[in-house]
């Protein structure tokens, strides 16, 4: 599959023609495996993945717009996140979405850091970006562990925004008391330096199909 440029969409400061690339050889450890995203075998996932991360790339807009106008940067640290996001409401039958989840090379929060599945896409898009390829649009990945279901993985690019920046930015220009408060609750920070434009992780949709019939 050849990567195709992409406008990112937003950050929250706040196979492949290569072939599968198969993860940890461990047979207690996950398996991740890229698929081509045009594969029709693939297309109800991979919709279902991308109508999910624009409606939550939209509420997560809202919700920095909202915090950021009614308190400090120092203060909205924590409160920008996916947490209270509801997940769209299963149909029964249907591919149904179990996470949401945004991930980096550089995480704020350690409960953010990638697994080896999403290790494994965030280098796919580092090298694009600094090969000078097209970066991909969207990743859609099947992860299986033995003995469970299957599960498919839809990943989006981020992208640093203006906004983002009084809690992201360079260190030394970081909005007052932002520092500080990152010492305090998020010591092993590490999503700082960030420019407006520049890349910043990747979204990503949980997503099981239903139980086959026996």
């Amino acid at each position: 599959m050849r990567a195709r440029s992409y406008s990112f969409i937003l950050s929250l400061a706040c196979g492949l023609a290569a072939g599968p690339a198969v993860l940890a050889a461990d047979a207690a450890s996950p398996t991740a495996v890229f698929v081509d995203d045009a594969d029709p075998g693939v297309a109800e996932i991979r919709k279902l993945g991308e109508r999910t991360l624009d409606h939550a790339g939209t509420a997560l807009l809202m919700e920095v717009r909202h915090v950021l106008a009614e308190s400090s940067p120092a203060l909205a640290i924590g409160r920008l996140h996916l947490k209270d996001y509801p997940l769209p409401r299963a149909v029964p039958g249907q591919p149904a979405v179990t996470a949401i989840r945004r991930t980096s090379l550089q995480v704020r929060n350690p409960a953010n850091a990638p697994d080896a599945a999403d290790l494994a896409a965030l280098e796919l898009i580092r090298d694009q970006i600094a090969n000078g390829d097209d970066v991909a649009k969207v990743l859609v990945q099947r992860v299986t562990l033995a003995g469970q279901p299957p599960e498919w993985r839809v990943y989006r690019p981020l992208v640093t925004l203006k906004q983002c920046l009084e809690c992201h930015g360079p260190a030394d220009e970081l909005a007052p008391g932002v520092s500080d408060t990152l010492k305090v609750f998020f010591p092993a920070d590490q999503a700082v330096d960030y420019k407006v434009g520049k890349w910043r992780g990747l979204i990503r949709a949980s997503i099981v199909e239903p139980a086959k019939k026996t």
